[in-house]
């Protein structure tokens, strides 16, 4: 740790040591690649978040591989884009409803989620003693419980995966050969509703760095993530939007450029045509992912992707077109698929104050996202203090300059003589304005890092 204190804020100021140092092992690992996306599902918690680690989970969460739900588009893509971390919403309208099982002797069963899934429910004597219950799925086994009297069986069906008991019977049930779930309701034919719950819980959770809709088709809803996004990002929550559009993009790339040049935000990608068949919207999803994932150090621009082939290969002025419009695409090399030019939609300046051109690179946005994220939540512990004093606000200052940006100038995320000071117009003898008691005013300077993306070279051929 570097730098003076005053005696009595060791605790606050080791505090804020572990969250700088929480930040830059995130940088440093890729820890920071989380991703969210809403999707409607045949399984699954409906309208929560769940944290989904890797593909095998998603799929068993919300039974992804299903056909006819959004869930398994992402289940599909997501993960290609390497997340760290999945933040899932199951979509569900007011529809939604578990499915019943009923057996005799007053059993009454539930499915654990709303669904429409063909559970059938197979009741046997147990081998030691009371009743078995089997569940099927598909003609495959994926519940088998026991008990040798009523509690012990409900109990056991009470923490299944799969079911839940709605209505104890006073006897065991009686032996039958299969019984179908019945009532159920997937609660897909979802609405504007569903979907604003959904971003006030990302709102609320905090934690995503990049959001994909799980369909591009709902022009107000779009418009309303849009809206949601412009207002989050200005009230501290730096989480970029990635967007797309129809199969018809991929032959009318003009499109995709104009929804690009009518966003012109930095925090918002618009993809502009798709590959192995799939549209520009859904492969927003896969690039919310490599967004999300990709780390503060690398860039996106010329990454080659898991996938074969791009549904139509675009000319040179095409891509040239795109790129100067804010549109990212996919172009074939060979027998490979790459990201062309690793843009956001961010083309023209609009506040010569605050913005530069350079902001319409993904690279350099998400640095610079990260880089607030950071420094206001180490902020937010440091002002736990509540010593606002010239040599706390000096130690401060100090810490964040040579631990945080020193280590990210390391990692060539941020080029060399980074700053952060207190604000001079604020704090000392020369002060233009008068801070109250309770306020600490930082400044901040440092250069952002970019890729090498462009290589020129002189040749002197001689004989």
């Amino acid at each position: 740790m570097s730098g003076s204190y005053q005696f009595g804020q060791s605790k606050d100021l080791s505090g804020v040591y572990s969250e700088i140092a929480t930040a830059i092992d995130a940088v440093a690992s890729g820890a920071r690649g989380i991703v969210t996306y809403p999707f409607t599902a045949a399984w699954g918690p409906v309208n929560e978040l769940q944290d989904v680690y890797n593909q095998a989970d998603f799929a068993s969460v919300y039974a992804a591989k299903e056909e006819g739900f959004t869930a398994k588009k992402v289940h599909d893509l997501a993960f290609l884009g390497l997340p760290s971390l999945v933040l899932g919403y199951r979509l569900a309208s007011v529809t939604a409803a578990a499915a019943t099982i009923v057996l005799a002797d007053g059993w009454e069963l539930e499915t654990k989620y709303p669904t429409e899934l063909p559970f059938v429910a197979k009741v046997t004597d147990a081998l030691t003693g009371g009743k078995a219950i089997e569940v099927t799925l598909n003609g495959t086994q994926v519940m088998k419980v026991s008990g040798a009297t009523p509690d012990a069986l409900a109990m056991a069906i009470d923490v299944s995966d799969y079911l839940r008991v709605k209505t104890k019977g006073a006897a065991l049930p009686e032996n039958v050969a299969g019984v179908s779930a019945i009532g159920g309701n997937n609660g897909e034919n979802v609405t504007a509703v569903e979907y604003a719950a959904y971003r006030e819980t990302i709102e609320a959770d905090g934690r995503a760095k990049a959001i994909a809709l799980d369909s591009y088709a709902d022009p107000a809803e779009v418009a309303a993530t849009v809206a949601w996004l412009k207002r989050v990002r200005e009230e501290g929550l730096y989480i970029s939007f990635v967007n797309g559009g129809p199969h018809a993009w991929d032959a009318d790339l003009d499109a995709a450029n104009t929804v690009s040049k009518d966003y012109n935000y930095r925090a918002i990608v618009n993809v502009g045509n798709g590959v192995d068949g799939y549209s520009a919207g859904e492969m927003a999803i896969f690039i919310a992912a490599r967004v999300a994932s990709v780390a503060l150090n690398r860039q996106l621009t010329d990454e080659v992707i898991p996938f074969q082939q791009v549904n139509k290969k675009l000319t040179q002025s095409k891509r040239i077109t795109a790129k100067r419009a804010g549109t990212l695409i996919f172009v074939q090399k060979g027998d490979l698929v790459e990201i062309d030019e690793a843009v956001n939609t961010f083309t023209t300046v609009t506040d010569p104050e605050k913005q530069r051109i350079e902001f319409g690179k993904i690279r350099v946005s998400n640095t610079i996202d990260q880089v607030l994220t950071d420094t206001e939540a180490f902020g937010g512990q440091y002002k736990k203090n509540r010593s606002n004093t010239e040599n706390a606000r000096e130690t401060y200052a100090a810490l964040i300059e040579q631990d945080y940006f020193g280590s990210l100038i390391g990692q060539d995320v941020l080029q060399p003589g980074a700053t952060y000071r207190p604000d001079a117009d604020y704090h000392g003898t020369d002060a233009a304005y008068k801070a109250k008691a309770d306020e600490a005013f930082f400044t901040a300077a440092f250069k952002v890092v970019d890729g090498m993306e462009k290589v020129y070279q002189k040749m002197n051929i001689s004989f």
